[in-house]
């Protein structure tokens, strides 16, 4: 477990492991260095000695990121690693982790604002995520809003993603789908994105979209329309 980089000097990921019941499968952090040379981190993994010291490497770790409810089981041990950094963590987590209600709620004027952009997922309570826009990228990074996974995946884990509707290719699970509370208030908290730049998509379990992204995130949403 490393970290892989995506564009040089700015963005980078690692995967950890991870399996629920039979289900073996990937989950994503992901890494902006922003212009001052201090580290964003999305939806951390656990820090390690050698990820710890990579990351030691490139920059500070100033912001450590909870970004949705589903997203948050190695938030504390990530903090705790970087007593320096702040956290902050999806509205409505602290109420399935009462231990995290000491951190900051993720908001629109985040002191990250100017660089990274952020969308909230209205009509999607069950995860009340963020997504955020990278400009100086153009890379647009979710956690479980899309899935993506490898054509290649095979086992049960293939199985199941062919029955969700995102064997390779990028789309929103039919079990997100059900969970949606208002689809009017999702359609307007997608359709900003829809005119981003976007040169690729980062999504927290399995690919990370490089061709085509900006033309697949809107097939993602043409049901929604």
């Amino acid at each position: 477990m490393s970290l892989v980089c995506i564009v040089p000097d700015t963005l980078w990921h690692a995967q950890h492991p991870l399996k629920f019941g039979p289900i073996s499968l990937t989950t994503r952090m992901t890494v902006v260095r922003l212009r001052d040379g201090s580290l964003w981190i999305h939806s951390p993994i656990p820090p390690t000695s050698e990820i710890v010291e990579q990351l030691q490497r490139i920059g500070d770790v100033r912001y450590v990121i909870a970004p949705n409810r589903s997203h948050h089981l190695f938030f504390l041990e990530f903090v705790a690693a970087f007593p320096a950094a702040e956290g902050f963590i999806a509205e409505g987590l602290e109420l399935k982790r009462p231990d995290l209600a000491r951190f900051t709620r993720i908001r629109r004027d985040a002191p990250w604002s100017s660089e990274l952009q952020g969308f909230f997922i209205a009509g999607l309570p069950v995860i009340n995520e963020t997504a955020w826009f990278h400009g100086d990228t153009e890379t647009l990074i979710l956690t479980d809003l899309l899935f993506c996974f490898s054509r290649t995946t095979r086992g049960l884990a293939g199985l199941i993603s062919k029955l969700l509707g995102v064997h390779g290719e990028l789309g929103m699970s039919r079990t997100m789908k059900l969970t949606i509370k208002d689809k009017q208030a999702l359609a307007n908290a997608v359709t900003p994105m829809l005119s981003l730049p976007i040169k690729r998509v980062i999504v927290a379990h399995d690919q990370v979209i490089e061709e085509e992204a900006a033309v697949k995130f809107s097939q993602a949403f043409a049901w929604l329309r």
